[in-house]
């Protein structure tokens, strides 16, 4: 696309990927501009599409010879403002075009793919070849790339069995500050699969999960795979009170039976979520659905009757299995609809199972003190099961028209305090809870923090301002 770049760097880049894939267009600068939340950044000055590790390599190089700010970005579907720039005059490095899966390696069962590659894609190849991941991506797969959620430490499918994004990542290809490019995990060994995360040496994989684009560009990425599982069964069950849903949810969670295992706090969420679901129970206050996912039907089926088990122990109550069936079999469509009840503002973080009542406690005030519902303002609290026993909190509200967006603002901020002073984590940082987070984050953290930034990235190349609480 022609442009008249102002840029000092635009003719250097262009040199390295190509004029086509190297923009400052204004409507291109502006779609860069956002993620899919409603926070607000500075704009990039010039979109870049590297194809391969050489080029993002010089482009590097050159950025970090001329000062120049460097932010990395993979699919720009995240809900937190992480891959916004903080800094005018920014690189923004989108890496969609890097999307290859470079091996499947069937001896160690790992899958190695270039970071810009959408979830939604390598599921649909793995599944051709009969394999599945653990962690199957965010909610908004069809459009983030595995790169971006390894970067922000997402959350999402199958997140109830394997944990969050990064418990699933083996290794990592890492271009750093001064152009060189590191291999974590067994990849330090260049006569090695890249079959272990933890070997020899420190977690070098770990250092850069999470750290928001901060201290290199993730170029490869290595994830585990597992073998193809076709039996699967449902579970929807109703409870009358928050707390019996939360203890069966607690339970079936400690015991691993599920693949997704997912709570709805309250009636409204239900009604959000799926409208009418529950007019013929009057009396169920909180539900969750229970997906399992095995290789042998016997098994699968067990476990279902074993979550079955649980659920009527804790009062619960058959609901069938049209929420869980909805919930699984749209995967990255089934959120889409939910932008027909208005703008989102979320919360989501990380807490342990047994506090989700006092965090709902807090927020239902919060609801009744604004009247949201008499405002339109619907929402959804619901939990996701993570790991073993902690859940993700994602309490959205959903403002319905623009004039209602102060109201919606006022109770979103208070419910992000709420999350916080009942001891919820956000798993990820970005504009939407960096000043909070900074707020309470332990003083050693953050200077260990800065101490490794300095030595990996001495000129600040990469997303500057980032964890520093700068707007």
């Amino acid at each position: 696309m022609a442009t008249n770049s102002v840029h000092p760097l635009h003719a250097d880049i262009a040199s390295i990927v190509g004029e086509p894939n190297v923009s400052d267009n204004p409507v291109i600068i502006s779609a860069y501009s956002r993620d899919a939340c409603h926070l607000t950044a500075e704009r990039p000055a010039i979109v870049v599409m590297p194809r391969s590790v050489e080029e993002v390599q010089a482009i590097v190089k050159l950025c970090a010879e001329r000062g120049t700010p460097i932010v990395p970005a993979g699919g720009r579907n995240g809900i937190c403002g992480a891959c916004l720039p903080r800094t005018d005059n920014a690189v923004m490095l989108d890496l969609v075009k890097m999307d290859r899966i470079v091996k499947l390696d069937e001896d160690v069962m790992t899958v190695t793919v270039e970071a810009g590659l959408r979830w939604a894609e390598l599921i649909h190849r793995l599944d051709e070849r009969g394999y599945k991941l653990g962690f199957r991506g965010p909610y908004g797969g069809n459009v983030g790339t595995v790169g971006g959620s390894v970067s922000i430490n997402s959350i999402g499918y199958a997140a109830s069995k394997y944990g969050p994004s990064p418990e699933n990542f083996v290794s990592l290809e890492v271009v750093l500050a001064d152009g060189r490019v590191l291999r974590t995990g067994t990849g330090w060994n260049p006569d090695a699969q890249l079959f272990g995360r933890y070997s020899t040496y420190n977690d070098l994989t770990g250092l850069f999960l999470g750290d928001h684009g901060t201290l290199g560009v993730k170029t490869k990425v290595t994830l585990k795979v597992y073998p193809k599982a076709t039996h699967i069964t449902y579970g929807d069950f109703g409870f009358k009170t928050l707390e019996n849903a939360v203890a069966a949810f607690h339970e079936v969670q400690k015991r691993g039976l599920t693949e997704e295992l997912n709570l709805l706090a309250d009636r409204q969420s239900t009604d959000t979520f799926f409208p009418g679901f529950l007019d013929s129970h009057p009396e169920i206050h909180s539900m969750f659905a229970s997906i399992v996912q095995e290789t042998d039907e016997v098994l699968a089926k067990r476990k279902m009757e074993i979550i079955r088990e649980i659920a009527f122990a804790h009062g619960g109550k058959d609901l069938g299995n049209f929420a869980s069936q909805m919930h699984w079999r749209e995967l990255f469509n089934l959120v889409q609809p939910l932008y027909n009840n208005g703008f989102w503002l979320n919360t989501c973080h990380l807490r342990p199972i047994p506090t989700i009542p006092k965090l709902m406690k807090g927020v239902w005030a919060i609801f009744e003190r604004h009247k949201l519902l008499k405002n339109g303002i619907k929402w959804i609290a619901s939990c996701l099961g993570s790991e073993r026993t902690y859940a993700t909190g994602w309490v959205t509200i959903f403002v319905p028209t623009k004039d209602k967006m102060d109201l919606g603002l006022r109770a979103w901020n208070e419910m992000l305090d709420t999350v916080i002073a009942t001891g919820g984590c956000p798993y990820w940082n970005g504009l939407l809870w960096e000043k909070r987070a900074l707020a309470k984050t332990r003083s050693e953290f953050m200077d260990t923090y800065w101490a490794v930034k300095k030595a990996l990235d001495p000129r600040g190349v990469f997303s500057p301002m980032v964890f520093t609480g700068g707007d």
